[in-house]
């Protein structure tokens, strides 16, 4: 049933979020990424301790993961309703040096994530 219900997670979630697969900005060095799949997003909360990971349900929302050479930095939450951060966590739901840059760097990159829904 668990395996069953992770197939059906998975499914649900390229349906909804698809459009934004791929999504991908950065400045001279943050990568910020959109988590792509439901385990993806299991990985990131378990990796930065914190509830991420069954955000994968959340409809009005896009989750992305900032990264330094590869390393999570913090987990950027966007609301699709008015493209705005609605949290930006590091570790244990800190806030990281670079959380300010961080929100600064989806702000101004939201356009892409609109290019995404109206191509849809």
């Amino acid at each position: 049933q668990q395996r069953q219900k992770a197939i059906e997670d998975e499914k649900n979630y390229l349906k909804a979020k698809g459009i934004f697969f791929g999504l991908v900005f950065s400045d001279s060095l943050i990568c910020i990424k959109v988590i792509e799949s439901v385990k993806e997003m299991e990985e990131e909360g378990r990796m930065m301790h914190h509830c991420v990971g069954g955000y994968h349900n959340k409809v009005n929302s896009l989750i992305l993961s900032a990264t330094i050479d590869g390393k999570r930095i913090e987990t950027i939450e966007v609301s699709l309703k008015t493209l705005k951060v609605v949290q930006s966590r590091g570790v244990c739901n800190s806030n990281t040096e670079y959380h300010d840059r961080i929100i600064r760097l989806v702000e101004d990159n939201t356009e892409l994530i609109r290019q995404r829904m109206n191509a849809a």
